[in-house]
């Protein structure tokens, strides 16, 4: 019984001085200014940390932001009008502009993009029975519309009768070998449609 009692009572001792550790740096910290201006330190190195984190997500999306702006730009300089065809002539007769002619596919098709000013008049551009080409100026290669077993023609026709102004239509053409070069001028041929001198992009 002693022994139990003895037992109890040290147990008493040990709990009574783990919690009176406990409580030694809450009232150390009040006490001593060291302590007090550590914990001070802590905490604003924290915030810095805090800080920083939050300058490189904002660094991240002005990255992001300046990314999307660059490729916005690039897509509206893709849509100016290229200014080697005659535009006045080819909006005339045929209503269309011509946007331009670029490389596509790591070089092996050229991808021929114009605007239809006026539906009527370009029809003619759209008939499934005419045969478009590209025609190199370094040489007298004609490069046509590739065909696809499943998809038919790399082109727009109005079988759908769903040609409208106001709207952009592509035609791709095949750059075996990437015959043909950035930089290099070009022709394209739909029947009596030809836009001439468009520099290859």
């Amino acid at each position: 019984m002693m022994c139990t009692a003895m037992i109890r009572t040290i147990g008493g001792f040990v709990v009574m001085g783990v919690i009176a550790l406990a409580m030694i740096p809450s009232h150390a910290m009040q006490q001593d200014p060291g302590l007090a201006k550590a914990a001070a330190e802590s905490s604003t190195a924290g915030s810095a940390t805090h800080r920083t984190e939050a300058q490189k997500t904002e660094m991240m999306l002005e990255k992001v932001r300046a990314a999307m702006a660059a490729a916005e730009a690039r897509r509206l300089a893709g849509l100016q009008p290229d200014p080697g065809p005659d535009s006045k002539a080819l909006a005339d007769k045929w209503g269309v502009e011509v946007i331009g002619m670029r490389l596509t596919s790591a070089g092996y098709m050229l991808d021929f993009r114009f605007r239809v000013l006026d539906a009527d008049k370009a029809l003619p551009l759209f008939e499934h029975r005419i045969k478009p080409y590209v025609v190199a100026d370094k040489s007298d290669i004609k490069l046509p519309v590739p065909m696809a077993p499943k998809v038919g023609a790399f082109r727009p026709t109005n079988r759908g009768k769903n040609i409208k102004a106001d709207k952009t239509y592509y035609m791709v053409f095949a750059n075996p070998d990437s015959y043909v070069k950035p930089g290099e001028k070009v022709s394209v041929v739909i029947g009596d449609f030809r836009a001439e001198n468009l520099t290859v992009k």
